[in-house]
């Protein structure tokens, strides 16, 4: 409609399900995607990439990885070429990809450059929606040589897609609850809406209450936690659970009873490593928040 204005939770649920009737459509119909020029040699530089690309059914073809590469358990045989220091172009070079997959968020510029440089192919996969998760999923099926994961890959995002609208009808309309998403104990970092978990929120019917500050991941203090009122805190680090009950406790954003039930951890883990696992984390997120909204009044 000519000069119609969509919320967030409209705009995905109108892309989820034009999503939903390709992704389903495709995996139904066994369709194969690969491309001449499949990469046979592939060097991933983020553990969300790599973890994507054994979804699909590239594994195989990965013959180097991150440091921080850690799922599945067969990446942690392969070797490690890139870490907190930045990638280490030599070693890479010697490995002759026809493909080295980086994280722009990750990854040094000034590596991918010289990779660049050297005739490698670069290709660049940042992840803020979890849309764009699904959308990386076919892209990356694209590189795949095992038929029967890549369409099984194509059917967990079908099933995926189908699993976010579901969610959306569930908690699109229910009492919104005001949450802080804080990543651990001590000082006081979270995550906006630039972020993919800022969309996981509004999924569930929760307003993010620091979800417009222009840094994906800004820091931010007790003052302003405190003025912000959050309903409830979300901690993404479960092993800081009771200290951060702890922490609102003393600052008196909630007494120890409503504590117990208003600061809840959720799957950090699962909820920023944007791949398929990520759905199954935003389900149980949603299922967390809903436990709090039945204690407001």
């Amino acid at each position: 409609m000519s000069g119609a204005r969509f919320t967030t939770g409209q705009r995905l649920v109108c892309v989820m399900a034009v999503t939903l009737r390709l992704v389903t459509g495709l995996a139904a119909a066994g369709v194969v995607l690969v491309q001449a020029g499949t990469p046979q040699r592939i060097v991933s530089l983020s553990p969300h990439a790599t973890e994507l690309l054994f979804s699909v059914g590239a594994g195989d073809q990965v013959v180097a990885v991150s440091e921080s590469c850690d799922y599945p358990e067969a990446v942690r045989r392969l070797p490690k070429v890139s870490g907190y220091r930045g990638t280490n172009v030599e070693a890479v070079i010697a490995l002759k990809p026809d493909l080295v997959v980086a994280w722009p968020g990750g990854n040094r510029a000034a590596d991918l450059a010289a990779l660049r440089r050297l005739g490698v192919r670069v290709y660049e996969s940042e992840l803020d929606t979890l849309t764009g998760i699904l959308a990386e999923v076919r892209r990356f099926s694209e590189w795949a040589t095992d038929d029967e994961s890549r369409r099984h890959a194509m059917r967990q995002a079908g099933d995926a897609t189908a699993q976010i609208l579901s969610l959306q009808r569930r908690y699109g309309t229910s009492r919104r609850v005001r949450v802080f998403y804080q990543l651990g104990a001590g000082r006081l970092f979270t995550l906006s809406d630039r972020h993919a978990v800022g969309e996981a929120l509004a999924v569930c019917g929760a307003e993010n209450v620091f979800g417009r500050l222009q840094l994906p991941a800004p820091e931010v203090s007790s003052e302003a936690v405190l003025a912000a009122k959050p309903e409830a805190v979300l901690v993404a680090d479960p092993a800081s659970l009771v200290a951060v009950r702890e922490q609102w406790t003393s600052a008196r954003l909630f007494d120890t009873r409503s504590a117990d039930v208003r600061v809840l951890a959720v799957d950090g883990a699962r909820l920023h490593r944007p791949t398929l696992r990520t759905f199954a984390a935003v389900q149980a997120l949603c299922e967390s928040i809903d436990r709090v909204r039945h204690t407001l009044r």
